[in-house]
């Protein structure tokens, strides 16, 4: 069995945000899933918890 480069980039980043480097935090990994470069199942397996899609806030319109 071969290893792919995105299964690297996983390994990676899982030692990335164990070991806490700068930058490597939650909101990372969330926008490489919103972006599609990081699959949700992969998400969990980095950070440890289920990966929850953003919801769309909406702003109050303004009341003339």
């Amino acid at each position: 069995m071969t290893t792919s480069i995105y299964d690297m980039f996983v390994q990676m980043w899982i030692l990335d945000y164990e070991m806490k480097l700068e930058g490597f935090d939650k909101a990372y990994f969330q926008g490489l899933v919103k972006t599609g470069q990081l699959k949700v199942e992969d998400y969990k397996k980095i950070v440890g918890e289920d990966y929850v899609a953003p919801t769309a806030q909406t702003t109050p319109s303004a009341q003339v």
